[in-house]
């Protein structure tokens, strides 16, 4: 399939939204001596308060082996530990230590401009947002999967008790 004139005007435009997304969040797990990746780790695992390195590895969209390069730094800034199941040594289980927690919760006072921004175009059109969501929710759908998918809206029912 060839590019056309609206293949081009969303290639550009949702990139351009998920290049200011990127570097809020950037900016804001700098602030708290973090990168991205270490931050939405601390989250993930945060979200399941023990899980495997290969789970943390299908939820956050990465590869086996970045996950372990993250966790290792998140390790030395003793954000999380590593412990191996009793059953089945192979399998590493990450948890986050209490200094991680009081770092996980410092990070959900940071702000998003974007997020702002689409809370201000909500009040002109109300079903905007909800429209959104179903749309993204079908696409991670599609690409991601359903574990994905329930993942995010799991996390989504329990996140004011975060």
């Amino acid at each position: 399939m060839s590019v056309n004139r609206n293949n081009h005007l969303l290639l550009n435009y949702i990139r351009g939204i998920g290049k200011v997304l990127e570097e809020e969040w950037q900016q804001n797990a700098k602030a708290l001596g973090l990168t991205l990746a270490e931050q939405h780790i601390m989250w993930i695992v945060h979200s399941k308060e023990k899980i495997s390195v290969s789970h943390i590895a299908k939820i956050g969209l990465w590869d086996r082996s970045t996950v372990m390069q993250v966790i290792k730094r998140l390790q030395e800034k003793k954000l999380v530990r590593m412990l191996k199941d009793e059953r089945d040594l192979r399998i590493t289980y990450i948890e986050l230590t209490e200094e991680g927690k009081l770092k996980r919760n410092q990070s959900k006072e940071k702000d998003f401009e974007l997020f702002s921004f689409l809370n201000e175009y909500q009040k002109e059109n109300e079903e905007f947002i909800e429209e959104l969501i179903r749309f993204h929710r079908e696409v991670n759908l599609h690409f991601h999967g359903r574990e994905f998918v329930d993942w995010v809206e799991e996390t989504t029912e329990n996140y004011d008790e975060w």
